[in-house]
């Protein structure tokens, strides 16, 4: 389990067919977080950094916080579907900042141990979204603040293909 950002072209694509996706900030935050697998397809996890609120918030099943909210929080509601050619890794060790790095070790230990959790909760939310009949008030508003992954499946492979022919036709590989 490890920690990535996503390439800002692949968000800013993925974002004009989806307005729930999260800002990407110069492949910043948001869009730190964990790759899972649901069903076939690789799904990134964005963090959230840790907030007062947290503390107050119970885990639901589109967010999940880190150490009781101390690192931050899991928001299952905004995984993407992401081709590994889009996730540049995050070197913790050799980040410039103390405090965050020292955050950043904190939030990958935890997840490392949370690893069975993370994968259950990825993967109920994506059949969530998915079902269509007899979702419950609290389920449909789950619904509602998820991005939309089936759509978002189809544009990532899009954006896939089209840079596979763009770089097989440019002769480079």
């Amino acid at each position: 389990m490890k920690l990535y950002n996503v390439k800002d072209r692949y968000i800013n694509y993925i974002k004009e067919h989806d307005h729930i996706v999260l800002d990407n900030k110069n492949e910043q935050r948001p869009y730190v977080g964990v790759v899972c697998t649901v069903g076939k397809v690789h799904y990134y996890v964005p963090l959230s950094s840790p907030k007062p609120k947290h503390a107050k918030m119970k885990n639901a099943k589109d967010f999940h916080k880190i150490a009781g909210g101390r690192y931050g929080t899991l928001n299952f509601n905004n995984m993407i579907p992401v081709e590994h050619s889009q996730l540049i890794e995050i070197d913790i060790t050799n980040h410039p900042d103390a405090l965050y790095r020292e955050l950043l070790r904190n939030q990958h230990r935890e997840l490392v141990n949370m690893q069975d959790v993370i994968y259950k909760k990825a993967a109920g939310i994506y059949s969530l979204y998915l079902t269509k009949d007899g979702l419950t008030p609290s389920d449909k508003k789950i619904k509602d603040r998820c991005c939309n992954f089936p759509l978002l499946e189809e544009k990532m492979e899009e954006y896939c293909s089209a840079g596979q022919k763009s770089r097989s036709g440019s002769g480079k590989n």
